[in-house]
Parts: C-alpha cells; structure tokens; sequence
C-alpha cells in the first residue's frame, strides 16, 4: 500500500500543525474556510500562523448556499495571489472539497482541518464537486497532512456527525456493489483495499453507541474510520471501493437540489437514505437461491439502447447527454451477447455473490443506527417527493461504471 500523509487526532492539533509547518518550512499559506469554522477552529489556526510572523491569506466564505461547485471555486481563486502557498482548509466537506480542488489546479499542497466527522473524504484524492449541472468525483490530490482536534469534532453538531455515519457506514454495501462489480463486470478490484473499506464501515458501526452521544473516544474511532475509508479511495486511484449504488442514489437527489436552488440536502443523510434502499435489496437478494436466480434471469428483459436513451433524456434532461456519452453498463447491457455474458457471470459466481451480501446489514439496522442519531431515514424526511425518489432509483444506476445491486434488481424484475 502506498505511504499515507501524518495524521494527528487528539486534543492539540493547532500547536502540532505549527511543529509540522516548522519542519517541513511552510511559510506562506491560503486559510479556506467558512463562517461558522472559522469561528470554532479557523480563527485558532489564523492567529497561530500570524504569531509566528508567517505570511497568511484567508478566504472566509458564507456558509448559507455553500457549494463545492464552480461559483465556490472562483471566490478562492479571485483572492489568491497565485504565489506558491500552502492551502489550509479548516472545514468538513465543502471546504475540502473546495480547497483540494483549487490547490491541485493552482498546484499547490494542502492541509486539512476537519471541524465535524460528517465526511469521509478527508483523505481521499476526489473532490465532489458541481461544475455546471453535473456533481461528480473530480481527481484531484491528497492532503499532505490532517490535524483533528478531537474537542472541535466532539462539539460539532449532532446532524453533521449522523450524516457523517450515514456516509461511513455506505461502504457496507459499497463495497459489495464493488466486489460484485468486479465478478460481473470484470472491472479492476483490490482484495486489500476492499477490506479497508468495508472495515471502516464495521469500526463506525462497533462505536455506534458512543458516536451517538458524541463521547471523545467514539469519535476519535470514527474519525479514523473516515480516514481509512478515504485512503481506500485515494490507494486504488477512484472512488469505487467507498462509493456505490447508494451514492449514484444519493448524487442524483442532490443535483436535483442543485437544479432547483435548493439548500437543506446534506451528502451523508442522502447517502443514509439510499443505503437502507440498498440494503433492502441485498436483504431480498440473500432470499434467493440460485434456482430462483436463474428463473428471473431467464426472464429479464432489458431496454433497447435507444429506448433507454429516450428515457433518460426525458427523467434526466440536465445532465443526459453526458451520461448517454460515457456509454453505462446498463446500456451495454441492450446487447443480447453482452448481456448473456453478464447471467452467466452471475449464476457461476452465485455463492461468492451471496457470501458478499451477508456483509451488508439489514436495513432496519441503518434506519436504527440513523434514529438514534438523529439522522433521516426516508426521503419524505430529505424533503423529496415519490417522483423525485423514483427517479434516482430508476436512473441512478447509470452515474458511474459499477454493476451494482441497482443493477442486479434490475435484471430481477424488482
């Protein structure tokens, strides 16, 4: 595995970024934060690095309407004085994202400050962002170092930490839609990275009860989970192994916030919501034998291209062509060849497919987990409506390149 950045967690993380930059020679920063981080952590580490004399920019953004998108981006650009910097992002996801983007593309390093475990992209090498009408994982880099100060996390709100957990505990069932991936698909596949994936999940789920009352402890675990499950990320080059079906799910319900200048849909709780739909699935799937398997398999019928291109341009306007373009396995999947290929896969790989899914908890135990942190569990909750849930449902499946359990319910009839 590659070599990760240093990662401080605990209860001094502004005087051990301070040794760090004095190690390391960092003398010229861009401070990236909202408001509200400013004022719980940002405005700490500001005046730590002017007490030394060093030399400082700051973005300060409003948090109200804040996103990692094209709008965001030109606010940092349009103070940095493009001289070499350090970025420092004191911030959860959008600052990250934000400040891992517009660091990369003005080639500069940066430094990470998480103000709440409400993501677990932290260390990733993405960043979610929406450039025109379409959110996506951009590749970007990693954070050369994260200092976590544990009471800055442990006082964080409540609803930021359960999205947060919604998040981490997806990789339960986006690891599976990855493995599954790779024996259907044949896509590219890493034993080990799939462990650190689905044993972040496992590490959230097992402090689950001290997340919920925010014990220092608990959140130092699932901190660390967050961590591991964006190096799972960062290590294989993409977003697969942390970021299956549910996310497809999610992403869409987020772009159609996005489409209608709408605030209140935070990443986590949607990614919380699309994870019980899809261990829903993989409860009904672990129901059937191989017999019953190949008997709705037999039957599966799968749109012409060109009907599911029609029906995407109508469900998905904004964004249909650029999903038609990068040609999605469903898609493929209208060639007879291509998807007899796919049964077969499935009814020869059965029992691993099976012994896959029994990692995936069942759904009432996300929607308990969610409960006790106050976090949604229906999408009446996220404030969508049935024909806005429906249409991610049915179309979040051709997002990206992964056969997951979306697809396979699909094929099922479901």
């Amino acid at each position: 595995m590659p070599e990760h950045m240093p990662i401080y967690i605990g209860d001094n993380a502004v005087e051990e970024f301070i040794k760090y930059c004095q190690k390391t020679d960092h003398q010229q920063f861009l401070l990236i934060t909202d408001e509200n981080t400013y004022r719980v952590l940002g405005k700490s580490v500001h005046e730590a690095i002017k007490e030394k004399g060093w030399d400082v920019q700051s973005v300060v953004l409003q948090p109200e309407g804040l996103h990692a998108d094209s709008v965001t981006i030109s606010r940092v650009l349009a103070v940095y004085d493009g001289q070499p910097r350090i970025f420092v992002a004191v911030g959860s996801g959008t600052v990250t994202d934000t400040t891992r983007f517009t660091s990369h593309r003005s080639q500069n390093s940066f430094i990470s400050f998480p103000t709440a475990a409400s993501v677990d992209a932290y260390t990733s090498v993405n960043s979610a962002m929406t450039i025109g009408e379409l959110k996506g994982s951009i590749y970007c880099h990693a954070p050369v170092a994260i200092f976590t100060n544990i009471p800055t996390i442990v006082e964080s709100p409540k609803w930021l930490t359960a999205s947060g957990f919604g998040d981490l505990t997806s990789k339960f069932t986006s690891s599976s839609d990855w493995k599954i991936t790779h024996i259907i698909w044949g896509s590219k596949y890493d034993p080990d990275i799939y462990e650190k994936a689905l044993g972040a999940a496992k590490q959230a789920a097992a402090v689950a009860d001290g997340i919920i009352t925010h014990e220092p402890k608990s959140m130092a675990a699932m901190m660390q989970g967050q961590f591991e499950s964006g190096f799972s990320m960062a290590d294989f080059g993409n977003s697969a192994p942390a970021s299956g079906g549910e996310h497809h799910i999610a992403h869409v319900w987020e772009m159609m916030f996005h489409w209608a200048k709408r605030e209140g849909l935070y990443h986590g709780n949607a990614v919380g919501v699309a994870t019980i739909i899809e261990a829903e699935w993989y409860e009904r799937l672990r129901k059937l034998s191989k017999k019953d398997a190949d008997d709705l398999l037999f039957h599966a019928k799968v749109p012409s291209r060109s009907e599911q291109e029609r029906t995407i341009r109508v469900e998905l306007p904004e964004i249909a062509e650029e999903l038609i373009e990068s040609n999605p396995i469903y898609i493929q999947l209208s060639d007879p060849q291509v998807l007899a290929r796919v049964k077969k896969n499935i009814l020869d790989n059965w029992d691993e497919i099976q012994a896959i899914a029994a990692n995936v908890p069942p759904a009432n135990q996300f929607r308990e987990w969610l409960k006790k942190l106050g976090g949604p569990t229906t999408t009446a909750e996220l404030d969508l409506s049935p024909k806005q849930t429906q249409t991610a449902i049915d179309h979040g499946h051709y997002l990206r390149e992964r056969f997951s359990i979306n697809n396979i319910r699909k094929l099922f009839g479901w």
